[in-house]
């Protein structure tokens, strides 16, 4: 997922969410197991509303969003899904709290509250596709449920590293700062076990793939 040219214009990025922000928003909308339609995610992604120009710019902003949608829905499809190149940790993201900068030295952070954003948006879907696997297979429940406490945590630790710090501080783990380089290792491994956790809930839900690859 690359939503660069959304913003080569600078008037038209003025009004935009930071693309690192947006594409974890879109990330957490096309791993939802209830898969959103453009008219709940499409709002995540801009502003500043009134600013857009004429109808003309909203239907090609829909139509490169769209695209991406479908792309990161098919890459999860076939299991070729990777986080963001730029979603790397950088240790400068522990000196500041992030809220949805354009610096790029806080991409990986922006990244995670995009997805954070989208899961805590659509929570009564994952709540819901969970009731339908509970009664259907709920032995399953117990370690879907420790894999996805586990995914949240890992997004949100570095979506505000400084807080988390912070907290294990206060918890007398003064090491964490220096673990969060090795944590951070893992994203990759977090991001797909979170896209898996979504697919073994969405099979008990009807035809929420093909209502996007058709």
């Amino acid at each position: 997922m690359d939503l660069t040219p959304l913003y080569k214009d600078a008037k038209q990025a003025s009004f935009l969410h930071s693309r690192f922000f947006v594409e974890g928003c879109l990330l957490g909308a096309c791993a939802c197991p209830e898969i959103p339609l453009p008219d709940v995610w499409l709002p995540w992604v801009i502003k500043h509303h009134h600013q857009i120009e004429s109808a003309q710019q909203a239907d090609a902003i829909a139509d490169i969003l769209f695209e991406n949608v479908k792309t990161c829905l098919s890459q999860m499809h076939t299991e070729t899904l990777t986080l963001p190149a730029y979603a790397v940790y950088n240790t400068q993201d522990n000196a500041t709290v992030v809220d949805k900068k354009s610096d790029e030295n806080h991409a990986l952070a922006q990244w995670c509250q995009g997805v954070l954003m989208a899961h805590s948006a659509r929570e009564k879907f994952w709540q819901g596709a969970w009731d339908k696997m509970q009664q259907q297979a709920p032995n399953k429940a117990p370690k879907l449920a420790k894999d996805l406490k586990h995914c949240l945590m890992m997004f949100t630790t570095f979506a505000e590293p400084q807080k988390a710090i912070q907290q294990a501080e206060q918890k007398g783990d003064a090491e964490f700062v220096n673990k969060l380089p090795l944590i951070a290792k893992s994203l990759e491994q977090t991001l797909l076990t979170y896209v898996a956790i979504s697919g073994e809930l969405a099979k008990y839900l009807p035809n929420q793939f093909e209502t996007f690859t058709q």
